[in-house]
């Protein structure tokens, strides 16, 4: 299949006609409405293989879930509304692994997470699969989180249970070793998206804020907590007992460093755990209490950014994370 064929194929069809107040793919750029009182939310991610997955640990329809679900967290983290995404390819033939089963994944996510495909590329490459795929929201204009706002005091809060999708990513190397894993609904092959509750509690911000800062847990809990906290200027301690409790838990390593968890790591203000409390429940969204925002003015700080605890004991660690430079991570 030569590159128009692909385009009349696959991407024609999901084109031309407007989507609400878009026009997507099939001219030589999207147009969108009008933001009015909101702010445009823009963010890239990639997906390469051999970098981010090897080709026989997932198939068609995961590759394309994964490739959305992961890249619309930075959204969440932003408390924005998701609203359409560009996608770029370079790969080496078409369709190769972007068929059938790729793009019926592509539609299924795109009316589960209410996003429209809004334009993109396709190159041929010599390399590997690369994807890329760049994500358009919107959030109310002064509302948006940002990384910095977390103030001596707040609550530390994360959803899902970090390190699952590293356990499951080294459960899926390990088998794809001796057969192709079958797709599964595992947390490093889906990520759950956390843009609905996001979005409720940027919302439920009218007396308020009820999140103070937050960041998206791509690189591990421990790294990304570190980022959060030099860009508030304050430190953290945290408890992880409670993310390692049961027989089936990732380890301490997997849940502080494993990485590509892609769910949210909140400052909380301690006033309005109530209301976060009530508004995760609305949205069937699970969550743990991990630690507690401190001054780094305070007599008592330690040369610790981030102080972590496991069964009453500090341990001693540097804030290492996912580092895609790192080929022993690999």
């Amino acid at each position: 299949m030569n590159e128009s064929q692909w385009i009349k194929t696959y991407i024609l069809p999901r084109s031309g006609a407007t989507s609400g107040s878009f026009l997507g793919p099939g001219d030589d750029a999207s147009v969108g409405p009008s933001l009015a009182t909101d702010s445009p939310v823009l963010t890239v991610d990639a997906m390469v293989e051999g970098q981010h997955f090897i080709g026989d640990w997932i198939d068609d329809e995961t590759l394309a879930r994964r490739l959305l679900r992961s890249s619309i967290s930075d959204l969440s983290a932003m408390g924005a509304t998701a609203v359409g995404f560009l996608l770029s390819v370079e790969t080496p033939c078409l369709p190769g692994r972007l068929g059938d089963r790729f793009w019926s994944s592509i539609d299924e996510q795109c009316e589960q997470l209410g996003i429209t495909l809004l334009g993109g590329n396709v190159t041929a490459s010599d390399g590997p699969l690369s994807l890329h795929c760049t994500f358009l929201g919107r959030v109310q204009s002064g509302h948006e989180w940002r990384r910095s706002g977390a103030k001596s005091g707040d609550l530390l809060v994360v959803t899902g249970d970090p390190g699952m999708a590293a356990q499951a990513r080294e459960r899926i190397a390990a088998t794809a070793a001796v057969a192709r894993p079958p797709a599964a609904d595992d947390r490093w092959s889906s990520p759950i998206p956390r843009i609905e509750v996001a979005r409720a509690l940027a919302s439920a911000a009218v007396d308020g804020p009820i999140v103070t800062a937050a960041i998206d847990l791509s690189d591990g809990l421990h790294l990304d907590l570190e980022r959060l906290c030099q860009a508030s200027g304050q430190r953290a301690t945290i408890d992880i007992d409670a993310l390692v409790e049961t027989a089936l838990a990732p380890t301490p390593d997997q849940v502080l460093a494993g990485g590509e968890d892609y769910e949210l790591l909140m400052a909380i203000d301690p006033d309005s755990l109530d209301r976060f409390a009530r508004i995760a429940a609305q949205h069937a969204t699970r969550w743990h209490p991990i630690g507690v925002i401190e001054s780094a003015a305070s007599p008592a700080a330690t040369s610790d950014t981030v102080q972590v605890r496991l069964g009453g004991t500090v341990l001693k660690r540097e804030p290492r994370g996912w580092d895609p430079f790192d080929l022993q991570q690999h």
